[in-house]
């Protein structure tokens, strides 16, 4: 694989934004307005918790005892024991907890512990978080703890993309993208060839996305995209010369071109482009298997890159990853290399030298790899990631090829996504929900989001 990474800003990629509830009639400015009200209600719980005393502290016995918070399913989080033991091995005395959940309730549970004074020591991020957990003081400036980390063996690059205000508050769990998985046997199937993905367009790609429907006599479908996921909205607004944000946190795409998103909403979910929208319920909320993807409902689907090997167990080894389309039609390319997720620790923390340890073992130590394999990103340690490689499953190796293959292009930097990124997430995931049902237009759509999500930035700020 390529060593270098092009400097890129922090786009979360690691996990895909949670289906809404379809089944809510409520208008949408009143719909907006209340899932807003939660995510800034939970910003202000951050916010209550300025420097909390965080994790366990020391026992009786003098050993030292770390509380980590990661969400995971009962296997990955014994893969994540499993590092920590070996942790705890290197480092006598000190004692590593695991306390893990879905994503669904990762962050209410956070959130909850910082308002309790009671945050993990270490935590998982992603990008939009890292901006409005820094505008309240509540993670730990890893820089002071250059004797702990070793930040030179880091791509800096990535590292970079992470700053704030030119301090490290975290750092990334690994590189990854964002793509599109598919079945190749559906595709044997009825001899459909796969898309040149470097060269395809929205219009090939709603076309071959049809035909596949077409040509199952609609036993299965072309397609399924979370057209309200950040990561896919970003790539086609930069696509277009914009950007989701500036570099100042305002919101730097136009009404124009979420105009234009909202009607490829509606046109690929009136003319065959998509699956029906009420499979789209199922994206994101379930296992692979459970997916429409994964249980040969679909033949594609939008998915986190580091993702492709889940899905390429439950399909018996039939899933590839391809880029998304428009890259060349466009102003300029959309897609980028970003961390998939970040480790971070509490500004409060007990033990802020055992803490950082720990980040610098989970980044730039092989035997901390242990069954994780590539799930969590392609190592930024270019010697770890090296040594990773060499025992990765086909599946896991074509995903770090694929970002190689993304780092060693020119793509223009990705910013860091601005306190109050969450609450415009939410807002982009309900408004395309309702669009996608019709109960409201793009043009009104587009108009909600610019003056919602302008307000949001506004109010985080």
């Amino acid at each position: 694989m390529s060593a270098r990474f092009m400097s890129n800003r922090l786009l979360m990629v690691g996990i895909p934004a949670r289906r809404q509830d379809r089944s809510m009639k409520t208008p949408t400015k009143i719909r907006i307005a209340a899932v807003s009200s939660v995510a800034v209600a939970a910003l202000a719980m951050t916010g209550c918790a300025v420097n909390p005393a965080g994790g366990s502290g020391g026992d009786a016995d003098g050993d030292v005892t770390l509380t980590v918070m990661a969400w995971a399913n009962s296997e990955e989080a014994a893969n994540y024991e499993a590092a920590f033991d070996v942790f705890e091995e290197k480092n006598p005395g000190v004692i590593v907890n695991l306390e893990y959940s879905d994503v669904g309730s990762y962050f209410d549970k956070l959130n909850t512990k910082y308002a309790a004074g009671s945050p993990p020591d270490v935590m998982f991020l992603v990008g939009r978080n890292l901006g409005e957990y820094t505008a309240r003081d509540a993670l730990l400036n890893l820089d002071d703890y250059a004797d702990e980390i070793d930040f030179d063996s880091m791509d800096q690059s990535l590292l970079e993309a992470n700053r704030v205000n030119g301090n490290t508050y975290a750092v990334p769990t690994g590189a990854g993208a964002v793509g599109i998985a598919v079945n190749t046997a559906i595709l044997d199937e009825y001899d459909i060839p796969l898309p040149d993905d470097k060269t395809w367009t929205w219009d090939d790609f709603a076309d071959w996305s049809r035909s596949i429907t077409e040509a199952s006599g609609g036993e299965v479908y072309g397609s399924l995209l979370n057209m309200g996921w950040p990561p896919i909205v970003t790539t086609f607004a930069r696509q277009q010369g914009e950007d989701l944000y500036t570099q100042d946190g305002e919101l730097a795409v136009s009404e124009a071109t979420m105009l234009a998103w909202f009607e490829k909403v509606v046109d690929y979910n009136e003319t065959g482009v998509f699956a029906p929208a009420e499979l789209a319920d199922d994206t994101g909320a379930f296992s692979p298997a459970q997916s429409p993807l994964g249980s040969g409902k679909i033949a594609a689907t939008l998915v986190p890159a580091n993702q492709l090997s889940s899905y390429s167990e439950v399909l018996d080894g039939k899933a590839v990853l391809v880029r998304l389309p428009g890259e060349t039609e466009g102003v300029r390319p959309g897609l980028s290399v970003t961390p998939v997720l970040v480790w971070a620790a509490a500004a409060g923390s007990k033990n802020p030298e055992e803490a950082a340890s720990l980040i610098d073992f989970l980044t730039n130590d092989i035997d901390s790899y242990t069954g994780r394999d590539a799930f969590l990103g392609v190592p930024i340690n270019t010697e770890v990631a090296k040594q990773l490689g060499e025992t990765l499953g086909d599946a896991d190796q074509q995903f770090v090829e694929y970002v190689a293959d993304l780092s060693a292009e020119e793509h223009d930097p990705l910013y860091l996504e601005p306190a109050g990124a969450s609450v415009v997430s939410d807002l982009l995931a309900t408004i395309t929900t309702e669009v996608t049902f019709g109960r409201t237009s793009p043009e009104d759509a587009a108009k909600a989001f610019m003056t919602q999500a302008a307000d949001a930035l506004a109010q985080a700020g």
